[in-house]
């Protein structure tokens, strides 16, 4: 569930065990949702979208030009050298997660595009580099494999199958207030101050009790 997770951060070096699960998370989504990768540099007009030159010329009127996030509406972007992005690069992505849709007001155009995705930041930080924060913050799940062992085999990896199944269940699966109510209890006794990280929690934990089978979650899932 991409767009409601808000994605993965991802702390690993280049190797194996990263490479291992980006090539997981392409076979897990659907044949037509999109896993496309973000460069470091991007501009703002392939980022976005802007005028199209060349089809603007051929119909004689002006024609827009989708860019890299709206083309990923509905599946992930996979943000390469995250500790490193530009601040108005990382400003857009938090929009898109925050809106589900992006606004384009540029050469002439104004636009907004449906833009529901999920962002795989990788971070290859050394020390105290990280990815932004306004970025780490609208993601649930931060996953650290830089002490893994290059050869290192993931347990317990749900199939494709599974994982439509799941997809499939997922609208109908419910989370009651008390529930709700444990997740926001647990942030404040961890000193967690975001509130996006209780509401993500209730995601994941929608998430992982549609993976169980489940259409309501339970005390394991939250626990998870």
């Amino acid at each position: 569930d991409p767009s409601a997770i808000g994605g993965v951060a991802l702390r690993a070096w280049p190797g194996p065990p990263r490479d291992r699960v980006c090539a997981w998370l392409r076979d897990l989504l659907p044949a037509d949702r999109p896993l496309l990768r973000l460069p470091l540099h991007i501009t703002e007009d392939r980022l976005l979208g802007g005028l199209s030159l060349a089809a603007t010329l051929r119909a004689g009127r002006v024609v827009g030009e989708r860019g890299l996030l709206s083309q990923a509406d509905g599946g992930a972007v996979i943000v390469a050298m995250a500790e490193r992005i530009e601040p108005q690069v990382a400003s857009h992505l938090c929009m898109a997660l925050d809106r589900g849709e992006i606004a384009i007001e540029r050469d002439g155009i104004t636009a907004s595009a449906p833009c529901r995705l999920g962002v795989v930041a990788l971070d290859e930080g050394l020390d105290d580099e990280r990815a932004p924060s306004a970025l780490l913050d609208r993601l649930a799940l931060h996953l650290d494999l830089s002490r893994l062992e290059p050869r290192t085999t993931p347990e317990d990896t749900p199939g494709g199958e599974r994982v439509a199944r799941a997809r499939a269940l997922l609208p109908a699966v419910t989370i009651d207030d008390e529930t709700l109510e444990s997740l926001c209890v647990a942030a404040l006794a961890l000193g967690v101050d975001s509130l996006r990280a209780p509401m993500l929690a209730a995601a994941v934990a929608r998430v992982h009790a549609a993976l169980s089978g489940r259409d309501r979650v339970e005390e394991e899932d939250a626990a998870a």
